[in-house]
């Protein structure tokens, strides 16, 4: 199966509706998606090619990806927040044919791109119509996607590696989205309120591709705004929404300043960090609906598993049960431990990758027998509800976005006066971890210079919020550096 099979709707209802007013039908959408493939095709791009995307929320972004996956190549979404340093290492991995960009949307990639060669498409910036280049469509026959194409690049960042690139073909895909559509009974008369960007999987697949697998209506509002989310949400006729715990909480805190109005949501969905069992009381009484965690990786196309919603049962602080996979937790030996018992967190099924791209290493030490370790620590119960009791791995989880401690040492280093650096995750309230660091100076350096040397490196959610000096950096017995050890260290 794939995503193009499993959105089969063609008449007048409502598919795409942006907040500046404008829509699509789903006839439209179709119409739209055929147009710029044929465009795409006349730029160059071929079976298997990778397409580089650097667009703000809104309908250009699903017309662009599913006219990239109709031409059997691979959509490459990136932040249009990144910086050219940054754009530039994930560009030199994907080696897309062109970048698809709106205009003024990731300079900083567009800028990636010349250095680079790489070629710039720039959408017409007319956003009354459908997204065009500007370019005759070629009428070339096409083979039709097939199951294996390479359908969604991404990139995913551990502590003491290079990002490593996920490779997610139009099989995973669409297991993910039908596995999303099936756990929660999406159908043609839901309405998703997508506050996720669509750069990542969590907006892409759960909050948009589902919902057009079921049938019905995508809200896309360029960005997530607490002011406007209410107004939107009822003018617009939403019936769910799913966001990262950091959304729920500021909607949550500005509740208590304005009241919710009546509205025609059927629950919500949390996913990408973890969901405290306060504030998921806390939301459900406010909004009168069940709020259902659930679980997801890249590595899986988004969702592995999730809480149901009534009757069925819902567990605070359990991500739920798997859908669609197997989940298992597994001993340093990949066999399972007892229920119960805490161990790695390891899936299988239609939904997860195959392996990460030219990354050998990686594979040998994630991938067995299908199985994937998702490097998170997890129990589960006798009947088989996951419930995380912490990440292996040390990506600073700020919201929902994974940051590489790696990637914020490197730029720290990159100062002169920076001679030994140590990122970790400084726990906060709103976000869950905010990027805090400590350094060894070879000579006084002030701290805000600091911080504005990485702010102009980093896009602005990897910059540090604290920068303290050390005299030396703490290690174990075997001289690594003791992430752990560090915030309290700093608070003494």
């Amino acid at each position: 199966m794939t995503v193009g099979e499993l959105i089969r709707r063609t008449d007048a209802h409502r598919a795409l509706v942006a907040t500046d007013g404008r829509a699509l039908t789903y006839g439209q959408l179709h119409e739209s998606i055929g147009r710029l493939a044929g465009e795409l095709r006349s730029a160059g791009v071929q079976p298997g090619d990778a397409v580089a995307l650097s667009l703000a929320n809104g309908p250009d972004v699903v017309i662009s990806f599913l006219a990239v996956l109709a031409l059997r190549a691979g959509a490459a979404p990136l932040n249009p927040a990144y910086t050219a340093e940054e754009a530039r290492g994930y560009l030199t991995d994907l080696e897309p044919r062109l970048l698809v960009c709106q205009p003024g949307a990731g300079p900083g990639i567009e800028q990636a791109c010349g250095d680079l060669g790489i070629p710039v498409k720039a959408l017409a910036a007319d956003r009354a119509s459908t997204p065009t280049l500007g370019l005759e469509p070629s009428a070339e026959p096409d083979t039709a996607p097939d199951q294996d194409d390479v359908a969604l690049l991404l990139h995913t960042s551990g502590t003491t590696s290079r990002p490593k690139v996920v490779p997610l073909r139009q099989r995973n895909l669409a297991a993910s989205i039908t596995s999303i559509v099936d756990s929660y009974g999406l159908d043609a008369s839901d309405v998703s309120h997508c506050v996720m960007p669509l750069f990542h999987v969590h907006g892409l697949v759960a909050s948009t591709l589902a919902t057009l697998a079921s049938g019905g209506t995508v809200v896309l509002p360029p960005r997530f705004s607490a002011s406007a989310f209410w107004a939107d949400t009822v003018s617009n006729g939403a019936t769910w929404y799913s966001a990262v715990p950091t959304i729920h909480q500021v909607l949550t805190l500005r509740a208590e300043q304005e009241p919710i109005p009546p509205h025609g949501l059927r629950f919500a969905r949390s996913c990408s960090a973890a969901l405290s069992p306060v504030l998921q009381s806390r939301l459900e009484a406010l909004l009168d609906v069940p709020v259902l965690q659930a679980y997801g990786m890249t590595e899986a196309a988004h969702q592995m598993a999730t809480n149901p919603p009534p009757p069925a049962e819902r567990r605070p602080g359990s991500v739920g049960r798997a859908t669609g996979i197997e989940i298992a937790a597994l001993d340093e030996d990949w066999n399972p431990v007892a229920a119960g018992t805490a161990g790695e967190v390891a899936v299988r099924g239609p939904s997860i990758v195959d392996g990460y791209r030219d990354n050998p290493e990686a594979n040998l030490a994630s991938f067995r027998d299908g199985w994937f370790r998702t490097g998170d620590l997890g129990s589960l119960s006798a009947d088989g509800y996951l419930t995380l009791e912490g990440r292996i791995k040390e990506l600073i989880n700020r919201g929902g976005e994974k940051i590489s401690p790696l990637e914020v040492e490197t730029v720290l280093l990159a100062h002169p006066e920076v001679r030994e650096a140590v990122v970790y995750g400084l726990p906060d309230d709103k976000y869950g971890e905010v990027v805090a660091a400590v350094i060894v100076a070879r000579a006084p350096v002030a701290i805000d210079e600091l911080i504005r040397h990485c702010a102009e490196r980093l896009a602005a959610f990897k910059v540090p919020v604290s920068v303290a000096v050390m005299d030396r950096i703490p290690t174990g017995p075997t001289g690594k550096v003791q992430r752990r050890l560090i915030a309290g260290l700093v608070a003494q």
